[in-house]
């Protein structure tokens, strides 16, 4: 297992907490994973659940306009 490299504990676990990403105007759902020993960011990523839940509603939805 790799050590944060800030608080130098084994990571073992993340916290993950959503928070909201304004690119170009734009707003996406994302995540941040912060160490558990001493909340420090250690990643941030868009969320792939949330995209995936727009993308099949933006489908669904388009697919509805057609019949």
């Amino acid at each position: 297992m790799g050590k944060c490299p800030y608080c130098n504990k084994v990571v073992g676990s993340l916290n993950g907490d959503q928070v909201e990403v304004n690119v170009d105007g734009r707003s996406w759902k994302a995540v941040v994973y912060s160490c558990v020993s001493c909340n420090a960011v250690l990643s941030t990523q868009i969320d792939p659940i949330a995209i995936k839940a727009d993308t099949v509603t933006g489908v669904v939805k388009e697919l509805k306009k057609r019949t």
